[in-house]
């Protein structure tokens, strides 16, 4: 996202309080991508549908539920994929072999279609047999599309067209909006209906961008399925920090006394996610700070730094510009903590109207809190990551995913079993201490980094 980066940070120059407010506005939307969007979008389709009174209730809840399936599983299995065609793109592109990213862009395309649509039809003979067939059809259709929208997702981030990327959202997200006010009386089918149009606009708006952005020198290649090109790491690492973002979701889903059977198939935990959907949308400014920071005042004295390196620039130098690359990313996580921080206080004192506007319980508020945290640690824990993929630091990435994983999975059991008091600090211990380990490893790394460069290079 480097290339956004370096063009909103054009707009900073800028210096009136709008020119400022403008460039986190773009910066907050393109960062936070569809995933934050699309809980707005949601919740929007959900305050539209009530308004419907006397004919919401099953269906309505149906609908939000499979909603959230969706975009759960859908970023787990796309999950096994991104990082590593990522990986391949960002290669080509350094070895200016540009002409090969839009052909393995439509084979990655294709065999993610076939891997979810496999995937979808298992579920729905073994899970979903006994339900609506046009209600599992859409299910299934929604679900490769999402496969596809987050791997397109990929390649418009790298694109310095922010202005057209957000309008592009936006277009997907309010169709969505009013498309389910025309098709509410058809229940649930009609808002998966909806979805289903909405983000169908949205992957072919960023599809219409990427083949105007690549040329190709033929339709389909399987480059990215070489062996040579494969880091088996890598897949792992996006498997594990999206089971770890998901799998507290997934253990109250699946506890009866935490939640309720849906439609015989999908199950919700009330309690437990309307707060952590509604702490997520307080990422954005964050989120801002993070592109801004770490993908544009990083990046450049990152490439400074390997610049020097390159160029057999002398020990002293070398020194200076990573030490100028380690206040940059001191800054960069100075900034991410008081935007975010200033950003979490603001939702605190507004937590308990907030839950009053939306008619929710006051016990929510307590959990509200915890939530709050939680995703704004998540925040330095996406920043950290980011940086160890920069440095090619993989087996820590990979040990702080996994750990995220493994701690929020042991954390929210013990929170299972201990009570409603502690439900969320699950969740909350595992991002804060995976978080802090990262930053101390790679504070150890950094320190070391022209050891590390020049003595621990592969032969």
């Amino acid at each position: 996202m480097a290339g956004i980066g370096f063009e909103l940070k054009k707009m900073l120059k800028d210096d009136s309080w709008f020119g400022l407010l403008k460039t986190y506005a773009y910066a907050g939307a393109i960062s936070s991508g569809p995933w934050v969007l699309s809980i707005l979008g949601i919740m929007l389709v959900g305050v539209i549908s009530i308004g419907n009174k006397g004919a919401t209730g099953t269906w309505l809840g149906e609908f939000l539920v499979s909603v959230t399936w969706l975009m759960s599983f859908s970023l787990v299995l796309s999950s096994l994929l991104q990082l590593v065609f990522t990986r391949f793109m960002a290669d080509q592109l350094y070895m200016k072999n540009d002409h090969r990213i839009l052909p393995n862009f439509i084979a990655a395309l294709g065999l993610s279609t076939l891997v979810s649509g496999i995937f979808g039809i298992i579920c729905w003979l073994v899970w979903f047999r006994a339900l609506d067939f046009l209600y599992c059809t859409l299910m299934l259709m929604n679900f490769v599309l999402l496969c596809n929208v987050w791997l397109a997702v990929i390649f418009v981030a790298g694109m310095r067209r922010y202005k057209t990327i957000l309008v592009v959202f936006l277009i997907s997200y309010v169709s969505i909006a009013v498309l389910s006010t025309v098709l509410r009386a058809a229940g649930s089918n009609g808002l998966l209906t909806a979805l289903l149009i909405g983000h169908t606009i949205l992957l072919v708006s960023m599809l219409l961008m990427i083949f105007q952005e690549y040329t190709a020198d033929r339709l389909l290649r399987f480059d990215f399925l070489k062996l040579k090109n494969i880091y088996p790491i890598l897949i792992f690492i996006g498997l594990f920090f999206n089971m770890g973002v998901w799998v507290d979701k997934w253990m109250f889903w699946f506890t009866p006394a935490t939640s309720d059977d849906v439609n015989g198939v999908l199950r919700a935990s009330v309690i437990y996610d309307l707060p952590i959907f509604l702490a997520y949308l307080s990422i954005i400014p964050g989120m801002a700070s993070f592109l801004l920071r770490v993908e544009t005042d990083f990046v450049s004295t990152y490439q400074d730094y390997y610049s020097a390196v390159n160029d057999g620039a002398t020990l002293g130098q070398i020194e200076d510009k990573r030490q100028t690359m380690t206040l940059s990313i001191r800054n960069a996580y100075t900034e991410i903590i008081k935007v975010q921080g200033v950003t979490v206080l603001l939702f605190f004192i507004m937590a308990e109207d907030i839950i009053n506007w939306l008619e929710l319980s006051p016990l929510y508020v307590h959990l509200y809190y915890i939530d709050l945290l939680s995703t704004a640690m998540q925040v330095l824990f996406l920043a950290t990551l980011n940086i160890f993929f920069y440095f090619n630091f993989l087996k820590q990435a990979f040990w702080m995913s996994f750990g995220l994983f493994a701690l929020n999975t042991i954390f929210t059991g013990l929170s299972l079993l201990l009570g409603p008091a502690f439900y969320g600090y699950g969740f909350a211990l595992a991002i804060f201490i995976t978080t802090i380990i990262g930053m101390v490893v790679l504070s150890n790394k950094i320190n070391r980094l022209e050891y590390i460069t020049f003595m621990l290079q592969r032969s």
